[in-house]
């Protein structure tokens, strides 16, 4: 069990000096795999005794034995440190190579010959990436609306047709705004470009075409993953330069 878990179940037992102990271990976790139990009394201003007392309340024979739960703990999230970073510059090459080898060339015909453009994102990322979009494609005098919320979205959808197009950019796929979007979309006719993660997807499913991302969970706060959001941003940008291209074919 990691240790944050074990003082968490022995808080009740816990008094002032061993959460002061505990907070010293926590913002000097490297050094203190290797302190001894002299040195951390010295940092804490505390007695050795308090210090072995707070290691067996937390089950331990002792400071040794905590001492090496401690270091293993460290090595083990410093390895874990390395192969998420690993992984993460992976997947962000992974996400561009699979842009770049997708056929953009009806992408940038159709957001050439639209009527009008529209783009909607479900979140907070996806927002923040129409916004550049919207932004990116102004100086090739192509204007997408950025719908927002809803209502917005709703209203829009009712007044589309054949000679539209919308962008949709949603993580998963499957939110529900997401996927009645996308239906009423398809009944209408409107062209509907995706950028969605890699999965088999409902939105993905509906669309004319669909860009695929690749993210990756970092951390959990408070029951809600923090993902990478940066391939939002480089599949936009890499659409942007593949409408470039396409305008210097015309």
């Amino acid at each position: 069990m990691r240790l944050d878990q074990l003082v968490s179940e022995n808080y009740h037992k816990l008094n002032e000096n061993d959460i002061l102990i505990w907070g010293y271990i926590q913002r000097h976790k490297k050094e203190c795999c290797s302190i001894s139990i002299e040195e951390l009394a010295k940092e804490c201003c505390i007695s050795r005794t308090t210090i072995s007392r707070f290691t067996q309340k937390l089950s331990f024979d002792g400071f040794r034995e905590f001492k090496v739960h401690l270091k293993l703990e460290y090595e083990q999230e410093q390895t874990q440190s390395e192969v998420l970073l690993e992984d993460v510059c992976a997947n962000y090459i992974k996400c561009i190579q699979l842009t770049k080898e997708s056929d953009m060339r009806e992408i940038c015909e159709k957001i050439y010959s639209a009527k009008r453009l529209f783009v909607f994102g479900t979140g907070e990322v996806q927002n923040a990436a129409a916004q550049m979009l919207k932004r990116m494609f102004m100086y090739t005098k192509r204007f997408f609306v950025e719908l927002s919320g809803k209502n917005e979205l709703m209203m829009a959808l009712e007044d589309m047709g054949q000679e539209d197009l919308m962008i949709i950019l949603s993580l998963s796929g499957e939110s529900e705004l997401a996927v009645e979007a996308a239906k009423k979309l398809k009944t209408r006719g409107t062209y509907l470009i995706s950028i969605t993660q890699l999965s088999n997807n409902t939105v993905a499913r509906l669309s004319n075409k669909n860009l695929y991302l690749v993210t990756n969970k970092l951390m959990n706060i408070g029951g809600r993953f923090v993902e990478t959001s940066s391939p939002y941003f480089n599949i936009v940008e890499l659409m942007w330069v593949n409408y470039l291209a396409y305008l210097n074919t015309k």
